[in-house]
């Protein structure tokens, strides 16, 4: 990008306009979570939120009067708010540490507007993961907690514990098979009006039904037993049986942390987005989600009071640049206010995986 304009002649420092093409990306092609939980932008949090849950709660039946009888008062289903608005996420970079390291390998002032760039675009990816991890733990426990950085909150989405509690016991020495374990669940779910139609696990518990030998005999006869069933006959055996079909398998990992090591690179430790030991059942609305990401305006934005066009809109992730004399450095700052919504607490029921 030739004539590079850097913002009040800050090398490094990118006008604010040129990052609204940075943050909008949210939604990430091969992850099962945004499947089941959208991204929504909104400008009040919780009012948004209240407005959702009071969408979807299951009604309440009114009652007959007669006419000299005074209503019944009704009431609103409590939601947990108080808590929503700490959801912010945010990180941010050394900008002048990165430009010196690339200006000593010879990268030249019209080339450093490409690389801040590119380091906003990867500070608001960081961000995004922040929001999956967030989907996936509501998907795997029921609720969100927060113990990072002096936060030490869970956010309490209703669901009983009942539904968090079940197992899946693939051991020989179970009480009952798997399919009269499953039945169990999705027995209960009914006796609560709730239609079980996907669950979500890893590829290794799929591999456990596959190898499972009371499902060999019920889905091949007693030939199978001691065969390998085939995906297709287990998801058509699932669907057929139980009304599960869809169903998920979530392998992905996250760099949860990095540490810099004794060789001076970065030590980066993963996880699981989702458990390895979990199933959870669930119950989409008819759009197919359990429900949606819910993304506010961060401090930052009272600062700029940023929107693109006449349209309104504006990014998820905020990315902002600001200088400071002492240290002399240049940072950037991705940041975002992010909460996850569950549509109806009684559409998930997780069972722990025991062997």
């Amino acid at each position: 990008m030739p004539n590079v304009n850097w913002e009040r002649n800050i090398f490094g420092m990118i006008p604010q306009t040129d990052w609204l093409d940075v943050g909008f990306n949210v939604t990430r092609p091969n992850d099962p979570i945004d499947g089941l939980f959208g991204d929504l932008k909104t400008d009040n949090l919780v009012a948004e939120w209240e407005s959702i849950a009071n969408e979807y709660q299951i009604p309440v039946m009114a009652q007959f009067h007669g006419f000299d009888i005074e209503s019944q008062t009704t009431f609103r289903v409590p939601i947990d708010t108080h808590n929503i608005e700490k959801g912010l996420i945010k990180v941010k970079i050394n900008q002048s540490e990165r430009m010196r390291a690339l200006t000593r390998s010879g990268v030249q002032n019209d080339a450093m507007f490409d690389y801040v760039i590119n380091d906003g675009v990867r500070l608001a990816d960081q961000v995004f993961t922040r929001s999956k991890v967030a989907k996936n733990e509501l998907m795997a426990t029921g609720k969100v907690t927060i113990k990072e950085n002096n936060l030490n909150l869970t956010v309490d989405y209703g669901v009983p514990a009942a539904n968090t509690a079940y197992t899946i016991d693939f051991g020989a020495s179970a009480t009952d098979d798997i399919s009269t374990q499953i039945q169990e669940i999705i027995d209960d779910a009914t006796d609560k009006g709730v239609t079980i139609n996907g669950m979500m696990t890893s590829k290794k518990n799929i591999t456990k039904l596959r190898k499972d030998p009371s499902l060999q005999v019920l889905i091949g006869g007693t030939a199978a037993q001691g065969q390998l069933i085939r995906r297709a006959d287990l998801e058509a055996y699932l669907e057929t049986e139980f009304g599960i079909g869809t169903i998920i398998t979530n392998d992905l990992t996250y760099g949860k942390s990095a540490t810099i090591g004794a060789d001076g690179r970065p030590v980066i430790s993963t996880a699981r987005y989702f458990p390895q030991n979990k199933i959870t059942f669930f119950a989409t609305n008819p759009g197919g989600k359990l429900g949606t990401g819910l993304w506010g305006n961060p401090p930052e934005v009272d600062d700029f009071q940023i929107r693109v066009g006449s349209s309104g809109v504006s990014p998820y992730v905020f990315v902002s640049q600001w200088f400071e004399q002492d240290p002399h450095v240049l940072w950037t700052k991705a940041s975002a206010l992010f909460m996850p919504v569950l549509y109806n607490p009684d559409s998930l029921f997780i069972a722990t995986v025991q062997n």
